[in-house]
């Protein structure tokens, strides 16, 4: 059922941007925000002030310094000085929570026009620091050490899973999430992806990928380097 049917409204995307993909060390999360917003607002064809609200999607803001990230968004433009921002975190879904934020605000009438960012910056911090962070969205590692973090908990899965469907190798993965993207939005609206992390390019074949070497080591049996990702994720 489309939200004309249910809602009497119709919610549109009406443009986007996306930030190109790599390390981007001479970024940051301002810098990445600012960018794929603007882009966001100048593809939709409106202007900052526009917008009546915006929402930034964000999943741990505890691995950068700034505490309150969805005020960078009001470095986009002055005429965003005034319009409340919100930040929205659910784990691995927050990109996806904020945009619902969003449609929400828009249904509800409450905006005509919304601005929808999502951010991590994780490169600068260390395996460590961001292996802890991730760990803490699990009810039961949160605050624990561990050596192998959430590709330790996949590997548990994949080997009930091994038990109970056979084996799935090279069929199962990992992963976690680094991405940073904006929407504006109204009954018309625009999108905006950042993904400021290292995606490699290389095809490395099915038997590189099922095979342990020193360049694809068991990281936390069954699972190999190759059956995880990086810290990385598409846009919801």
């Amino acid at each position: 059922m489309s939200l004309r049917e249910q809602f009497g409204k119709d919610v549109l995307l009406t443009g986007w941007g996306h930030s190109r993909f790599g390390k981007l060390t001479e970024e940051t999360l301002e810098s990445l925000i600012v960018q794929v917003a603007t882009e966001a607002i100048g593809n939709a064809g409106i202007e900052p002030g526009q917008i009546d609200e915006i929402y930034l999607g964000q999943f741990n803001s505890g691995m950068m310094p700034l505490a309150f990230p969805s005020s960078l968004a009001l470095q986009v433009s002055e005429q965003l000085a005034h319009v409340p921002s919100t930040r929205v975190e659910n784990a691995c879904a927050s990109g996806s929570a904020a945009f619902q934020q969003g449609t929400k605000s828009l249904l509800a009438g409450t905006a005509k026009t919304v601005l929808v960012i999502g951010a991590e910056k994780m490169t600068h911090a260390g395996a460590d620091v961001v292996g802890a962070a991730l760990l803490g969205t699990d009810y039961d590692m949160a605050g624990k050490a561990s050596t192998t973090g959430f590709t330790g908990l996949f590997a548990e899965v994949a080997k009930h899973y091994e038990k109970r469907y056979g084996d799935g190798s090279g069929q199962s993965g990992s992963g976690s999430l680094e991405t940073s993207w904006a929407p504006s939005r109204r009954r018309t609206t625009a999108t905006a992806w950042t993904t400021p992390t290292p995606s490699s390019a290389r095809t490395l074949g099915e038997e590189f990928c099922r095979t342990v070497s020193d360049k694809n080591p068991m990281l936390a049996d069954p699972l190999l380097c190759t059956d995880c990702s990086p810290p990385t994720a598409p846009p919801p």
